[in-house]
């Protein structure tokens, strides 16, 4: 079986995320990468230690013993850059240094029966031996002698994912769609068209996968938010709607969604882009020789790799609308079931459920002043049985399994005979396709002047439209030349100037 990542990572690699100072561990990498990008190589490690034990002797309270004994970032897995640092001897992070007392600088920290002695130095060395055996950064010696740290190849993603956690995860739905349109359509396509596309593809699938955790983030909040009104607990729904939804889910995503106009506004232009780039032969000729020399595969297979993905692009920019659409019902969901809940708890009365729920209540409580008042016509029940439901009328024996009558069965015969003839007149994706490829779809492309010849052609028209901008599995495509919205006069009907091809032609 296959190494896979781990053919490139070590296998120790996330086991200081897992240890029991996880969070130090995980902030000190934030602390590191953040020096490492305000300098233009690797840091020197006396200024990884000294920052290393600035951050420990803040949070020296919360920090755990970790287990003695021989370590897998000991062992041999160790650089011998590092192998000056195997002499320090094993610390408990909690306490003292195993082995007497503390020959450096050291002070007090914690509460207890007897007095804890904190070496702040020892403690950041051995955080970074650490993090060097596991490989998340690795050691040099200059020709000066100097000491520096520096990060691994393989580690640079996962530094940038926890600076991405560390800082706040900002959903971006603007500048994908900007960069899509600034890859496809600006000058540089026409030289670089493969590099173009495969960045543009990027953030097309970047687009898609953004709105796709934001609708899932609100329908985790909303099984939160159910969970925490079983439990009948208000504060803690007040707390998950306005604290966390508010503040997660409506600012920093869901507001900027619905108030950019960048998605509307650039798509039609991309489009267009898309579909003039797919019939540019000798644009696909020159770009695939360039891909060539990428994929290392032949000419032909890198043009379909290139016409693949930009079919996705177009693909994945028609999706956003469902998906929008999703996040609506979704947020729309929440915001009710929020507000219905909370309305419960602050003013009970001011909905038939609150009501019924203070009724029930009085009249279970046993006595008090409301129970005594109150006319009604509820009891307890010890047991439910057939008897206990309410009926309208009483329904005789065998009402249930009585044949019924001839004219029920004319009036459904009719009906299903009405329901067959419909069917078959449906303009169905089938009956479309028929009748492009009658139009002569198989052998050119059809535009809104051989299609539109009175109004049953024209109703045939707008569903080729609506199918082919979609469904995937309709055998037309729709292209806007040019990607300006243009008009065409077609049989006394003026529609959008577009082309339906068949795919593949």
């Amino acid at each position: 079986m296959s190494a896979g990542v781990f053919s490139v990572l070590p296998e120790n690699f996330f086991s200081p995320l897992a240890r029991i100072n996880r969070q130090h561990y995980a902030a000190l990498l934030v602390l590191y990468y953040r020096l490492f990008q305000e300098n233009t190589r690797g840091l020197e490690r006396e200024l990884v230690i000294r920052e290393f034990m600035n951050y420990l002797a803040l949070h020296r309270e919360t920090l755990e013993a970790e287990e003695d004994g021989t370590d897998e970032t000991d062992s041999e897995a160790v650089p011998a850059a590092a192998e000056g640092m195997r002499g320090i001897r094993e610390f408990d992070f909690a306490g003292s240094p195993a082995g007497g007392e503390d020959p450096g600088k050291a002070f007090p920290a914690g509460t207890g029966s007897r007095t804890k002695f904190f070496d702040e130095r020892e403690a950041a060395n051995r955080f970074l031996r650490r993090l060097v055996g596991a490989g998340w950064l690795s050691e040099e010696i200059l020709a000066d002698f100097t000491r520096v740290v520096n990060i691994t190849a393989w580690g640079k993603p996962f530094f940038e994912g926890l600076i991405r956690v560390d800082e706040g995860l900002k959903t971006e739905y603007e500048s994908h769609v900007v960069n899509v349109y600034s890859s496809l359509c600006g000058e540089t396509v026409k030289e670089n068209g493969h590099f173009m596309v495969l960045k543009a593809r990027e953030e097309a699938r970047a687009l898609i996968d953004s709105l796709k955790v934001l609708s899932q983030s609100i329908k985790g909040y909303y099984e939160k938010l159910k969970a925490e009104a079983v439990r009948s607990r208000a504060a803690s729904v007040l707390h998950e709607h306005y604290d966390l939804y508010a503040g997660e889910v409506l600012d920093k995503a869901y507001k900027r969604l619905k108030t950019s106009d960048n998605v509307s506004r650039y798509r039609r232009a991309i489009f267009g882009q898309v579909a003039d780039l797919l019939h540019d032969g000798e644009w696909l000729d020159r770009s695939a020789s360039k891909y060539m020399r990428i994929l290392q595969i032949d000419r032909d297979a890198c043009r379909k790799k290139l016409e693949f993905m930009l079919e996705e692009i177009r693909d994945d920019l028609k999706s956003v609308d469902p998906l929008e659409d999703e996040i609506d019902r979704r947020n729309a969901d929440y915001s009710r079931s929020s507000t219905e809940i909370i309305r419960a708890y602050i003013e009970p009365d001011s909905t038939i459920a609150g009501k019924l729920g203070i009724l029930i209540k009085a009249l279970y409580s046993g006595g008090g002043e409301l129970s005594s008042v109150l006319a009604h016509g509820l009891y307890r029940i010890a047991f439910l049985s057939p008897s206990s439901l309410a009926l309208r009328r009483q329904r005789e024996e065998g009402d249930f399994n009585a044949p019924p009558s001839p004219a029920d069965v004319e009036a459904l015969s009719k009906a299903e005979a009405e329901f067959l003839e419909r069917m078959k007149k449906r303009l169905s994706i089938k009956r479309i396709k028929s009748w492009l490829d009658e139009q002569g779809g198989t052998e050119k492309i059809l535009l809104p002047g051989d299609l539109i010849r009175g109004e049953e052609s024209f109703i045939r028209f707008v569903y080729a439209l609506l199918y082919g901008d979609s469904r995937q599995d309709f055998d037309y495509a729709v292209e806007e030349p040019g990607g300006a919205e243009r008009e065409a006069k077609a049989a006394g009907y003026v529609v959008p100037d577009v082309r339906l091809r068949r795919k593949g032609l």
